[in-house]
């Protein structure tokens, strides 16, 4: 399976296998809520429709897919050198010496800081691409006035992140990619038949950030918009949490009963590093198929 080396929260690297061998062949894939486009990435579709909302996620997905592999490590390697981050991937093991919490953040806190604050002035997306690899849980965080605030993280561009990076820029070589930056509510985003619709909305019942924006009012439109797609023939598949730390979304476990229920097997820890206790999710992918 193909993973995004730009591994944010809410991402679906490690269930991406389960997911897609549940999903049918189809000429387009409609990635609705894309995020990262690991699902979409996996696919067999032939022609791929990216959608989000947050325009930033597609700045950085489209120069991920208009730009080559070497490229982008150029970019890369150009930005690591002027702000003087560490550089893992060509030194010996052992170059940098980590500490238990801190990882590599205590090198990289002051160039990374350069880095944003410039990227907050010239919005260039590939300093964004780097803030992403180096940031804080690869985090893709603005504030009210639109700045970039994430804080430094512990890893920096790694084998392990360069290697993903050139396993996701192969596997869309053949695929034709079309960018959508429209609300999910948007009529003509299911124009296409021949379709599978893809959902991996924010969820309700957890608290992580990125999810902060979502409310039961939009839910319930989302779960009416999906009743509409069966109706009229069309194939979608949700992905989604019917209990998360404790807390159930009764709306989706309710709603869910008229379409068939695939149980995901994940384990979440929470983003804490001081905190290792595994929390009570049940993940699923809901389809009408």
């Amino acid at each position: 399976m193909i993973n995004n080396p730009i591994s944010y929260p809410g991402n679906k690297n490690k269930v991406v296998s389960q997911i897609i061998p549940l999903m049918p062949g189809t000429r387009y894939f409609v990635d609705v809520f894309c995020g990262s486009a690991v699902v979409s990435a996996n696919s067999t579709s032939e022609i791929l429709i990216l959608n989000d909302n947050n325009q930033f996620i597609l700045q950085v997905l489209r120069y991920q897919f208009e730009n080559s592999f070497e490229q982008i490590v150029r970019d890369i390697e150009e930005i690591i050198n002027k702000y003087g981050l560490t550089y893992s991937r060509i030194k010996e093991k052992g170059f940098y010496v980590e500490k238990k919490h801190e990882g590599l953040s205590l090198y990289n806190k002051k160039g990374y800081e350069l880095l944003k604050n410039d990227y907050n002035q010239d919005h260039d997306v590939k300093k964004l691409f780097v803030l992403l690899i180096y940031g804080f849980n690869h985090y893709l965080r603005f504030n009210s006035k639109g700045l970039f605030n994430v804080p430094v993280g512990k890893v920096d561009f790694s084998e392990s992140i360069y290697l993903k990076l050139q396993d996701f820029e192969t596997g869309f070589r053949n695929k034709k990619i079309v960018f959508s930056n429209k609300d999910f509510r948007t009529k003509d985003l299911y124009k296409y038949d021949d379709a599978i619709y893809y959902f991996d909305p924010p969820y309700l019942v957890t608290t992580a950030p990125y999810n902060s924006c979502w409310n039961e009012k939009q839910e319930k439109e989302l779960l009416s918009l999906l009743d509409e797609l069966n109706e009229t023939g069309k194939r979608f598949a949700l992905s989604n949490v019917l209990l998360s730390n404790g807390k159930e979304n009764l709306i989706l476990k309710e709603w869910s009963a008229k379409y068939k229920v695939y149980y995901i097997k994940r384990q979440y820890r929470n983003a804490n590093y001081q905190k290792v206790n595994v929390t009570d999710t049940i993940e699923v992918l809901i389809t009408n198929f």
